[in-house]
């Protein structure tokens, strides 16, 4: 009897601490195959079946759809180029240069994978067909709470959240990582909060 009970101990144990360690790396482990530009991180393999584990159980959970190698690249970041967590309550600015595309688009998301709704009919994300550009064909991007003129993206509500700027039909792969990629960077400009 004592022996059962003991083994049932130790599979509680096993199993707790296996079930803790595997939700732990899913939410903190990003890969080896990232590609990593200022704040913006790309997995190499995401659509792949080389994809580790852990990324093919966080695309599970979060239940979007990953693009193959040869469709395009989708970069997120958590933080803007200061390396401060991103917040809805602040307004950034991207600015800088873009890897050519076809198609791009960006899009706010919570942590949870969620697509984090606009409101009042605004749009929840960016198309580059649509996005404004100066005279040096730059295409300067606010992302914030207030509207801004221009190419704005709303993030309503309070807390952190991920930005994702997905490129469609692009040189920029993923799977080579063999040429410097120029990402635009992220600039704090305005936050209502402390932080």
């Amino acid at each position: 009897m004592r022996f059962l009970f003991l083994i049932l101990i130790a599979l509680a144990i096993a199993l707790g601490l296996g079930s803790y360690s595997a939700a732990w790396m899913i939410d903190h482990f990003e890969g080896t195959e990232i590609v990593v530009v200022g704040p913006w991180h790309a997995d190499r393999t995401a659509g792949s079946p080389n994809a580790d584990p852990y990324a093919k159980a966080r695309q599970a959970r979060s239940g979007n759809l990953t693009l193959g190698l040869g469709e395009g690249v989708a970069f997120r970041a958590r933080v803007d180029s200061q390396n401060r967590e991103l917040r809805r309550e602040c307004t950034y600015q991207l600015e800088g240069a873009y890897p050519p595309a076809r198609i791009a688009t960006l899009a706010a998301y919570d942590f949870e994978g969620r697509l984090i709704e606009a409101g009042n009919n605004r749009p929840n994300h960016l198309v580059s067909l649509h996005w404004m550009r100066n005279d040096r064909n730059e295409a300067i991007i606010s992302v914030g709470p207030v509207a801004r003129p221009g190419n704005w993206l709303a993030t309503v509500g309070d807390g952190g959240y991920i930005l994702a700027l997905t490129f469609y039909d692009t040189p920029v792969s993923t799977d080579s990582g063999a040429a410097p990629i120029a990402m635009p960077h992220i600039v704090r400009t305005d936050c209502q909060t402390n932080g």
